[in-house]
């Protein structure tokens, strides 16, 4: 009876805390021009009325300085934007197979 108990506790505790690699995630939100980051970085979003500045730093400006705009999108763009230049940390076996481009990390 005991030897049955001993490898449940054992699988249930692994399947409780799975395995994190030190809490850090990446960054991933979906963002307009079909899901491409490096585009809604570059231009901002017209359609709402605000273009991107700085995209590295998450500056952006309205184009029509006195129409109203759109922030839907505006959080998005300071999140993703900011953490692009940012690689994922890579696991110590990783060797040949790490990935070269942060993108791929997510």
């Amino acid at each position: 009876m005991k030897q049955s108990i001993l490898p449940f506790a054992l699988i249930t505790l692994i399947a409780a805390f799975p395995a994190s690699s030190d809490g850090q995630r990446g960054v991933y939100e979906e963002v307009p021009y079909n899901n491409n980051p490096d585009q809604f970085c570059k231009l901002g979003y017209p359609p709402h009325n605000w273009m991107s500045v700085v995209p590295k730093a998450g500056i952006w400006a309205p184009i029509v300085p006195n129409a109203p705009v759109n922030s839907q999108y505006i959080a998005t763009f300071i999140r993703v934007c900011t953490a692009g230049g940012i690689p994922m940390p890579i696991s110590p076996g990783a060797g040949n197979k790490a990935p070269k481009d942060p993108a791929a990390t997510f």
